[in-house]
Order: structure tokens, then C-alpha cells, then sequence
């Protein structure tokens, strides 16, 4: 199963693909790291942007043959106006998914740290860290939007009833 993780945000979302194996048990089994990338939208209105971020992830869901789309879900934020632009970014997401008909999970961020982590409250440094170890990394993504990206794709791998 080829899994599309997404961190949403206007100015950078990133994307991170792994593949999940058919029958595999465990967290670690069976998952191979495929692709990330930082979509960075150009300044502009905010129409322009959401359709960028929209334009390039259904660019990347074709060229990766992603089947399922797992996003980043924020229940609440401290910054209001982030909070509401962040999920704007998410509904342009969450329309490339359905204009691929593939399925969509959403995860909260605490859910993906403990995932991953162990931790809910865990840095994103050490995000990137354990997403370094489980998928076997050389190095550790450039960014820490695309290792959040890919701690959401994981977070769907090892969903139990994946």
C-alpha cells in the first residue's frame, strides 16, 4: 500500500510517500521509504496558494501511484488566524485526495508524535529522528515539515486496522 503523508501549511506542506507491505505485522516491517518533497507555494492571494498546494499534490499522488492519503489534523490552535489558514491548507489537500477518489485518514499532531515517538509532546527533532531509524534513512530529511510528513504516512502504516 502506497501511503501519501501530508503536513499542511501555507507556506510550506510537506509530503512524504512510503510503501507499507502486504502482511506486515509490526511497526518497522515491511516499510519502505519512496519520496518527500516541500511544496512551497509562491507569495500571492490566498486562492493562488491553496490551488498550488492542490495542482502539486495531485501532481505527486499521479507520478507516486499514492493509494491513500494520510493528513495531519489540528483540533485547535493557540494562534487563531494560523490555526484557520493551516486548515485551509488541509481542505486543499483533502480535495486532491478526493479528486484521486483515494481514501483520506486524519491524524491529530499528539497522535503522530506517539506513533512514532512514543511521546505525544515529542520535538519535531526528534520526529525527524525516529522517522531517521524506522525507515532506515541515510540522512535525515532537510526538512522538518517533510519528516512530519512522513511521521503521518507511519502513523496511518501502523494504524491497527490498516
Amino acid at each position: 500500500m502506497r501511503i501519501i503523508g501530508v503536513d499542511p501549511g501555507l507556506t510550506n506542506t510537506g509530503v512524504g510517500i512510503i510503501d507499507r507491505e502486504q502482511g506486515a505485522v509490526g511497526p518497522g516491517q515491511g516499510l519502505h521509504f519512496i519520496h518527500t518533497e516541500l511544496i512551497k507555494p509562491p507569495r500571492g492571494d490566498l486562492s493562488s496558494r491553496l490551488l498550488y498546494i492542490h495542482e502539486k499534490l495531485i501532481e505527486v499522488i499521479d507520478r507516486t501511484a499514492a493509494q491513500v492519503m494520510a493528513v495531519e489534523d489540528q483540533f485547535f490552535g493557540k494562534n487563531v488566524q494560523t490555526a484557520l489558514k493551516t486548515g485551509q491548507a488541509r481542505g486543499a489537500a483533502l480535495l486532491a485526495a478526493a479528486r484521486r477518489d483515494i481514501p483520506v485518514m486524519l491524524f491529530p499532531p499528539a497522535r503522530v508524535k506517539q506513533s512514532v515517538v512514543g511521546n505525544g509532546q515529542a520535538s519535531k527533532e526528534q520526529v525527524r529522528h525516529m522517522i531517521t531509524q524506522i525507515l532506515n534513512l541515510q540522512s535525515a530529511p532537510k526538512s522538518l515539515d517533510c519528516s512530519d510528513a512522513l511521521a503521518v504516512a507511519l502513523c496511518c502504516a501502523f494504524k491497527p486496522d490498516f
